[in-house]
This record gives structure tokens, sequence and C-alpha cells, in this order.
């Protein structure tokens, strides 16, 4: 395998990852959210507590692994050979 190969398959897969997302967005924009609109004043406010738990559990992690990467920089520059 070359060496810039593996980064060049990474960067394909966030771009398919990327306009995916937004497509699916965009496709979805008007289909309504009927679970949603089904739930008790209740189950809203445990929704919202999770919610908010679960957020700063996945930015805490955000922030984490991106001091993680750039302390170690797994990805160098290609190499021209």
């Amino acid at each position: 395998m070359e060496y810039c190969k593996l980064p060049v398959i990474f960067a394909d897969v966030l771009l398919i990852y990327l306009i995916s997302s937004l497509l699916y967005l965009i496709f979805t924009m008007n289909i309504g959210t009927p679970f949603k609109d089904s739930l008790t004043p209740e189950q809203i406010k445990i929704k919202i507590r999770s919610s908010k738990l679960r957020s700063k559990i996945f930015y805490g992690s955000v922030i984490g692994v991106a001091v993680i990467v750039f302390t170690v920089k797994p990805f160098k520059k290609c190499l021209k050979v």
C-alpha cells in the first residue's frame, strides 16, 4: 500500500458521510416527528436531561480525541518518493 493511500481513503469516506448527511437533512426536512409529537411533558423532560448528558459526553470526547490526535499526529505529510 502506498504511504498516502490510507489518508486518501479516510478523506473519501469523510466526504461520502458529509454529503450523505446533508442530503438526509434536506430530504427529511418536511417529514415531521411523529414519535416526538406523541411524548408527554414528563417524557420530554427526561429526553432533554438525557440529551444534555449525551451532549456533554460527546463534546468531551471530541475535545479529548482532538488533543490526542494533535499531540500524536498520526497522519504525516505525504513523502514524494
